[in-house]
């Protein structure tokens, strides 16, 4: 039986050839476009089911340094100038800060000097500084012209106020960084698609919030470990 001549049929396998190549080709395309759409919807997906840590880490990290920054100043054992400068003093039915009637001089840790601009200030300027601080004893100098605060030591009741004082503020502090958790959960809750996302990141956010709990809870232990 005679099915046509050699060239026509190495034509026809060439036909045939060419044909499986386009085929194959084309299911290579449509993988590839499938795939290429897989990964779309997956990167959507990502995109949508992330939540936005920037602002509330931000927050966090305000809240830390200014708790960092008042722990320093409750323990703190030197007297910064500041503080006597801003004492509030009346005269003459006028509100004043103390460097308005005197200079403030810290010779030491434990040891200032105040320097009337008046003489006639100077015991208003004693009574002032005893209603500051009622453990402080300032006296006049032997000469009369400035006024001698030595600080005493700390006593130990002194010390357990200052220490439950940081307690309570680190407890305050706790309760603020606890309170952003609950707003990060509802930005969780609202924005993310899909159970299993969701507890993903709510993991994600628990461990988040227990390593900047431990930062001021190191920050605290610090402070009072040699106090």
């Amino acid at each position: 039986m005679n099915f046509g001549s050699k060239k026509q049929k190495e034509k026809v396998g060439k036909e045939t050839k060419k044909i499986r190549k386009i085929l194959k080709i084309s299911n290579i395309k449509i993988d590839e476009i499938e795939n290429v759409n897989l990964s779309e919807n997956k990167k959507i997906v990502n995109e949508k089911n992330k939540v936005d840590y920037k602002v509330y880490d931000l927050k966090i990290q305000d809240i830390i340094r200014n708790f960092e920054n008042k722990i320093r100043k409750i323990f703190s054992n030197c007297l910064n100038i500041e503080t006597f400068n801003n004492i509030p003093i009346t005269k003459d039915k006028k509100n004043f800060k103390l460097s308005d009637l005197a200079q403030v001089v810290i010779k030491s840790s434990n040891l200032i000097y105040f320097y009337p601009y008046m003489i006639s200030d100077i015991q208003k300027i004693i009574h002032n500084l005893k209603l500051k601080d009622n453990s402080w004893n300032p006296t006049t100098s032997d000469d009369s012209q400035y006024i001698l605060l030595q600080i005493p030591p700390l006593t130990n009741e002194v010390k357990l106020k200052k220490k439950k004082e940081a307690k309570d503020l680190l407890e305050k502090i706790k309760t603020d960084i606890r309170n952003i958790r609950y707003k990060i959960r509802d930005d969780i809750i609202k924005n993310m698609e899909g159970e299993e996302w969701k507890v993903v990141e709510k993991n994600k956010l628990d461990n988040y919030i227990k390593t900047k709990i431990k930062n001021i809870e190191s920050i605290y232990e610090n402070s009072i470990k040699n106090y």
